[in-house]
Parts: C-alpha cells; sequence; structure tokens
C-alpha cells in the first residue's frame, strides 16, 4: 500500500512537472507564411473596397511583396530598432503608394476607413497584450 501510494505521488508529480514544461501557446497567434497573409489581407481589401478582378490580380503582388520584406525584416533583425523601424515605414509606405495609384477615386476613402479600422485593431491587441503582461508581471513572486 505505502508504495502504491508514493508510485503514485512520483506519478503526479512527473506529470506536474512536464505540464509545466510545455510553453504556454494558447495566447499567441498562429504563426502565417507571408503569402497566407497577404492572402487574407487580399481577401478582406477585396470585400470592403469592392475590388475589381484586374485589382485584386495587381493588388494581390503588391501585398505579397509586402509581406515578404516585412516578414524577411522580422526574421533577420538588424539589431539597431530605429533603422528596422525606418525600414519598416518604409515598406509600409512604398505599399500604401502601390495600392493608392491603384484605386478609384470611389475606392480611395474605403481603403482610408480600412487602414484606419485595422490600425485601431493592432492597438486593441497591444492594450490586451500590455494589460495580460502587467497581469503576470502581479502574479510572479518577487
Amino acid at each position: 500500500m505505502k508504495q502504491f501510494i508514493l508510485f503514485t505521488l512520483f506519478t503526479v508529480g512527473l506529470s506536474m512537472l512536464v505540464n509545466a514544461q510545455t510553453p504556454d501557446t494558447t495566447q499567441r497567434a498562429p504563426k502565417f507564411s507571408p503569402a497566407q497573409r497577404a492572402a487574407r489581407q487580399l481577401k478582406m481589401m477585396e470585400k470592403q473596397l469592392h475590388l475589381t478582378e484586374d485589382q485584386v490580380l495587381q493588388m494581390q503582388v503588391i501585398l505579397i511583396n509586402e509581406t515578404v520584406a516585412m516578414d524577411s525584416l522580422r526574421n533577420n533583425p538588424s539589431g539597431d530598432r530605429r533603422s528596422t523601424g525606418r525600414t519598416r515605414r518604409g515598406i509600409l509606405q512604398e505599399a500604401d503608394s502601390k495600392i493608392a495609384a491603384l484605386l478609384t477615386d470611389e475606392q480611395k476613402p474605403l481603403y482610408q476607413q480600412w487602414k484606419e479600422q485595422q490600425r485601431q485593431r493592432m492597438m486593441e491587441r497591444r492594450k490586451g497584450a500590455q494589460s495580460t503582461q502587467a497581469a503576470d508581471a502581479e502574479q510572479e513572486p518577487a
């Protein structure tokens, strides 16, 4: 009986150790390839901006180039946050100007509206992540 209890305690303890070692992936967004991210973004833009077939094809090229460049920047950081930020802004501005040149006058206000919605969503996610990090920091013992 004593051995059974010890074995049970050992098994429970071991399972707790194994579970403690696995990373918590419940709050992380799934990683998508640049092509998947571009396709998802294109689908949203096509729906909101009412793009023509020709615009969809041209937009697809622009978005894939943008996401590949951003992914490359993300995966190969220079270490200098300022230059990385400048490069990132340059990539986004170049894609934005190409998109603006592609859109009709009726679509441009819709595009600005879409960009603002995306910015708001990003801010909400950042606030949520910051509050989660703050709560985690408060729970950790000093």
